[in-house]
């Protein structure tokens, strides 16, 4: 019993540890320079993400502990999509998408049960970074992939269409453009339109006189 209650005391500062650490690096854009010489900008940082998730995969959370888990996923997702109009005057934040997808992806790979990420809230998280990339990838800093994701030696080249399959595999794909509309219905040649005058507080009445053309 004292084992399992202190498990559960180490899942929640774990989480809180995270909740933290994740917060920080939505507003981190560090300097060029400070790779390899700062905690969150190092082989530290990225081993930090992957230790987390490796442990919350080994342990059973309770009910309050999932929950709070999955709010951590939905408020990555949420600043991952909170992207200001003008990036040359507010970039985005890089740090946070290599973050996440080092910590989303360990998940993906690794936890067979896929408890937390196979949930909605986990998708959309998925979504988030796939969108992520497809607006910012072209723009994407490369000190901070070679800086902090590449130092567990896998590569953002190799790593990103691997978790693009394995996000396909859940099923979450990114929606297509939108395409013009198609109209199945035959065209509709030498068509008239009358207005009439707008009836007093009611809705504008627009009368279609169609002929077609044989």
């Amino acid at each position: 019993m004292d084992i399992n209650i202190e498990c559960l005391e180490g899942q929640e500062k774990l989480l809180n540890i995270l909740e933290s650490y994740f917060r920080n690096a939505a507003k981190y854009h560090p300097e060029p320079g400070d790779a390899g010489k700062t905690t969150y900008f190092s082989s530290v940082g990225s081993s930090f993400v992957s230790d987390s998730a490796n442990t919350l995969i080994k342990l059973r959370p309770t009910s309050p502990l999932f929950s709070q888990h999955e709010n951590l996923l939905q408020s990555l997702a949420a600043s991952l999509h909170d992207l200001h109009d003008d990036l040359a005057a507010q970039p985005p934040p890089d740090y946070l998408f290599f973050a996440s997808l080092s910590y989303v992806d360990y998940f993906l790979r690794y936890d067979l049960d896929g408890r937390i990420i196979k949930t909605d809230i986990g998708r959309n998280l998925i979504l988030a970074i796939l969108q992520y990339h497809a607006a910012c990838g072209a723009q994407l800093r490369r000190d901070i992939e070679e800086g902090f994701h590449n130092t567990l030696g896998f590569g953002f080249e190799e790593d990103w269409p691997c978790f693009v399959q394995r996000a396909e595999g859940l099923g979450v794909v990114l929606p297509p453009p939108v395409a013009q509309l198609v109209i199945d219905s035959p065209p509709l040649e030498g068509a008239e339109i009358q207005e009439e005058p707008c009836q007093p507080f009611g809705d504008a009445i627009v009368n279609v006189r169609v002929d077609t053309l044989s």
